[in-house]
C-alpha cells in the first residue's frame, strides 16, 4: 500500500491514480500542487494542526502576539499563582498539625474544636477571594488581530503555554533545501497518523479529478480524432470527486479530538 510521506510523493501518487504515464493528463504540475494545498486547507478547517507556543509574560502587559500560523487558541496553561489569598488564613501553613485548632481560634475567635467542621468554608471563601482580587487567570483570543489577551494583567510572571490550531502543515523533507530551506518539521509524515494522511491524500485526489474533469468537459461532443470524436469522462470524474468529498467529510467528522468552537 502506498504511503507517501511528502508533498511531491503525494502528487506523484495522484498522477498515477489518474493514469499518468499511460495517458495524457489534461492538467499541470501547478494544478496538482493547488489540489494538495486545497486538501490541507480542508483538513485544517476541520481538524487543525495542533501546536504549542511558549509566551513570556511581562508585568503590566495584557496582549501578546501569537505565531503567524495561529488559526485559533484551544487552551492556555498559566504559570503558578503568585497571589494566594488563602495564605493569609490557611491553617495548613502551621508546621505542627496539632496546633491547627489553636491556629483556627487565633484567626477567627471561634473555639478551635469547631475547626474541622468549617475548614471547607474557609477554602470556599478563599477561592471566592482569589476571583474578587483578580488572582484567577483567564484569557481570550482575538482572531482578527491574532492577539492573546490575558487578564488580570498584573498578577503573572514567567511563561504560559498556549495550545493552538495551526494553519501550516509542513509536507517537505527536512533535507529538501529547495522546497524547505528552513528545514521545518515534516508534519505530514511525523505529526499525522496514517488515517489522517490518507484523508488528505484522497481529498487532494478528488480535487485533482475535478480539475482534470473540467478540462475534459470542454469537449462535450468528444475529442476530435481519427475514426471520429472520442467521448471523454470529464463529467463522471467530477461526479466521483464530489461524492468522495462528501464521504470524506463524514469520515473527518468522526475522528476524535476535534477543534472546539471558539469565539473572540
Amino acid at each position: 500500500m502506498a504511503d507517501p510521506k511528502t508533498k511531491p510523493d503525494v502528487i506523484g501518487w495522484i498522477q498515477r491514480k489518474l493514469g499518468g504515464g499511460v495517458i495524457v493528463l489534461e492538467t499541470s504540475p501547478e494544478a496538482l500542487d493547488d489540489a494538495f494545498d486545497d486538501a490541507v486547507r480542508w483538513y485544517v478547517g476541520y481538524r487543525g494542526i495542533k501546536r504549542h507556543a511558549a509566551v513570556n509574560l511581562v508585568p503590566g502587559v495584557q496582549e501578546y502576539i501569537m505565531p503567524d500560523d495561529t488559526d485559533m487558541v484551544i487552551q492556555v496553561w498559566f504559570p503558578g499563582v503568585q497571589l494566594d489569598i488563602i495564605a493569609a488564613v490557611n491553617p495548613f501553613a502551621f508546621i505542627d498539625v496539632d496546633q491547627l485548632p489553636v491556629a483556627y481560634q487565633s484567626i477567627t475567635g471561634v473555639p478551635g474544636g469547631q475547626f474541622y467542621g468549617t475548614l471547607h468554608q474557609i477554602l470556599a471563601h478563599a477561592e471566592t477571594a482569589r476571583r474578587i482580587v483578580g488572582s484567577e487567570p483567564d484569557w481570550d483570543y482575538y482572531r482578527d488581530r491574532n492577539l492573546l489577551n490575558i487578564f488580570p494583567r498584573n498578577v503573572r510572571t514567567g511563561s504560559l503555554i498556549a495550545r493552538y490550531a495551526s494553519t501550516r502543515l509542513g509536507a517537505f523533507a527536512a533535507d529538501d533545501t529547495e522546497n524547505n530551506p528552513d528545514g521545518l518539521k515534516n508534519d505530514f509524515s511525523e505529526g499525522l497518523m496514517w488515517r489522517e494522511r490518507d484523508l488528505i491524500m484522497r481529498y487532494a485526489l478528488a480535487e485533482a479529478k475535478i480539475r482534470v474533469g473540467r478540462a475534459r468537459s470542454k469537449y462535450q461532443d468528444g475529442m476530435p480524432g481519427a475514426g471520429g470524436p472520442k467521448l471523454l469522462d470529464g463529467s463522471s470524474l467530477i461526479d466521483e470527486a464530489n461524492e468522495t468529498k462528501g464521504q470524506l467529510k463524514e469520515e473527518i467528522m468522526g475522528l476524535s479530538d476535534p477543534v472546539p468552537f471558539m469565539t473572540g
